[in-house]
């Protein structure tokens, strides 16, 4: 992120009203504690006590969701949802206008297994704003993950819906039999980016996956919302077992859905 995306977000919530040139001076930092006193109860750190970078990271998410970009957590770490939605929110201010990303199926792909498609989640799995909350529970993995924005980082729990979670975990202990701790490691198949979160979908209105708990991302950077085969690092020969199990395990891969989003996995069929 540059300097001058945090002064147009500050900018954004009247914050801020120098100059966008990204020089983050006296003005840039006044706006920066206003931010980061009137969204104090979503910070998870002491914004004070940290670097700058992380300190200018979390006031972007803090801007980025009174904006409704939908950044997640205010941790202060550059991930996959704080990367769309400042992308999200830039898109707008260049454009005057949202951006949609299409996600049209492959006319070649039908997964086997008792999978809903996304049209009936709200159905089967509940309504994101009433019911997902209470039908979440978290799997306990029997090895860790590394967490995408921050590799020094790891967990062994993953918290998604309660029908879809028996089989992800048994997806993901499958995966590590295949491949071992070691080239899960070097493959960056071990590199967790998330999974049950209350948003809509990136380049739409209508409630993402994630909201339902039926999504996980795994090493975003290299599978990227908008990229395609046979850029997508899991479009690789190598990643072909790791796609396979999890769809074996009734978690489709995106990239075989709609052919772009590779680190994406849902167990809901379009």
């Amino acid at each position: 992120m540059e300097d001058r995306h945090l002064q147009m977000l500050l900018a954004a919530t009247g914050d801020y009203a120098g100059g966008i040139d990204g020089a983050f001076g006296p003005r840039s930092n006044a706006a920066m504690l206003a931010v980061e006193l009137r969204h104090a109860d979503q910070y998870t750190f002491d914004p004070t006590s940290t670097t700058d970078h992380r300190r200018q990271t979390a006031c972007a998410q803090a801007c980025l969701n009174q904006l409704n970009y939908a950044a997640g957590i205010v941790d202060g770490w550059f991930g996959v949802n704080t990367t769309e939605a400042l992308n999200s929110f830039l898109f707008k201010i260049t454009n005057g206008r949202e951006e949609v990303i299409e996600r049209n199926p492959l006319a070649d792909f039908s997964p086997s297994g008792d999978i809903p498609r996304q049209r009936d989640v709200a159905n089967i799995y509940g309504d994101p704003n009433t019911q997902i909350p209470g039908r979440l529970t978290t799997i306990q993995l029997p090895f860790k993950l590394r967490i995408d924005h921050n590799l020094r980082q790891s967990t062994n729990k993953i918290r998604v819906h309660r029908d879809c979670a028996q089989q992800l975990e048994a997806a993901l202990i499958a995966v590590r039999a295949h491949y071992g701790a070691e080239k899960m490691n070097h493959l960056g198949i071990d590199r967790y980016a998330g999974a049950y979160n209350k948003r809509r979908m990136r380049g739409g209105t209508k409630w993402s996956m994630h909201a339902y708990g039926c999504a996980i991302d795994f090493y975003a950077a290299p599978n990227g919302l908008r990229v395609k085969c046979p850029q997508a690092l899991f479009c690789g020969a190598k990643y072909k077992p790791f796609l396979d199990i999890m769809q074996e395990h009734e978690w489709l891969p995106a990239i075989r859905l709609w052919g772009k989003d590779a680190m994406h996995f849902q167990r809901a069929r379009l």
